[in-house]
């Protein structure tokens, strides 16, 4: 009798451990499966805007989790911003510096920008000057306008 509940015993734990390591396996699958998804939303290309003679045009390359681009804004009856941005993109946010000459000037601004399926939608917050650019003073609390959503083109 004690050699089945010893046996009984070890079966039980056996199961126990092949169980354990099948969750784990399952939950690295699904942190893999996560960041791919969040890096397959955004994609390299152009994404624009355009309406009611308004401009705004988004021209990226992603390579890992650093993006470079360009990115102008001509709103009608306005000054035209023209410039580079450098940044991260992470969990489908991009937050890069956005060199631009605009009037004559150079200056240096932070943007976000959110990625969804086919979309890129810029982020506005409170910004404070800080080493000579103008940043977010919360990245973390942006509000994405919807409104001048841009569309990504197709290639």
């Amino acid at each position: 009798m004690k050699i089945i509940n010893i046996g009984l015993s070890l079966l039980i734990f056996a199961t126990a451990c092949q169980q354990k390591d099948k969750k784990k396996d399952d939950q690295a699958q699904m942190g893999s499966d996560t960041t791919s998804f969040a890096a397959a939303i955004a994609e390299n290309g152009t994404y624009q805007y355009l309406k009611n003679g308004d401009t705004i045009s988004l021209i990226i390359a992603i390579d890992g989790d650093k993006v470079h681009g360009d990115l102008n804004y001509n709103w009608k009856e306005k000054d035209r911003n023209v410039g580079h941005i450098d940044g991260i993109l992470k969990d489908g946010i991009l937050l890069a510096d956005y060199t631009f000459a605009s009037e004559g000037q150079q200056s240096v601004r932070q943007v976000a920008f959110k990625f969804s399926k086919n979309q890129a939608v810029e982020g506005f917050g409170d910004m404070e000057e800080k080493g000579g650019k103008m940043s977010f003073v919360a990245s973390d609390k942006l509000v994405y306008d919807e409104k001048f959503a841009l569309e990504k083109l197709s290639q």
